[in-house]
């Protein structure tokens, strides 16, 4: 009985935090720094795999879902060390939209607009 007690608080917990992630997502999109489109460029920095996050929450992690090394993004929001990104994969175009951190990204001087000239 107990491990059934156990087994429905982790469930509980783990819907909670779904929850959590999907309402911290919202607010991000709402209150982040949108980045403009002629600079959305970016290439994946640093060693190792770059993490992609359901919100920009260390706790909203996507298992197994991940980037590398050098390969770019379109990046879209900044908020609180993360960014909102899109990554299309080269050999599959299968597309992936997330949050990763922030650090681990630089411009790449590539963007998906131009930049409009005032």
């Amino acid at each position: 009985m107990r491990s059934g007690l156990i087994l429905l608080a982790l469930l509980s917990s783990a819907k909670v935090l779904a929850g959590n992630c999907e309402h911290l997502n919202n607010n991000a999109q709402t209150a982040g720094t949108h980045i403009p489109a002629y600079s959305s460029g970016k290439t994946v920095i640093g060693k190792g795999r770059l993490q992609f996050y359901s919100a920009p929450n260390l706790d909203c992690k996507l298992p197994g879902i991940f980037i590398l090394p050098g390969e770019n993004v379109d990046a879209y929001i900044e908020h609180q060390n993360f960014m909102s990104i899109l990554y299309i994969n080269p050999q599959t175009s299968e597309e992936t939209m997330g949050w990763v951190i922030s650090e681990k990204l630089k411009p790449n001087g590539f963007g998906i607009g131009h930049r409009e000239e005032l």
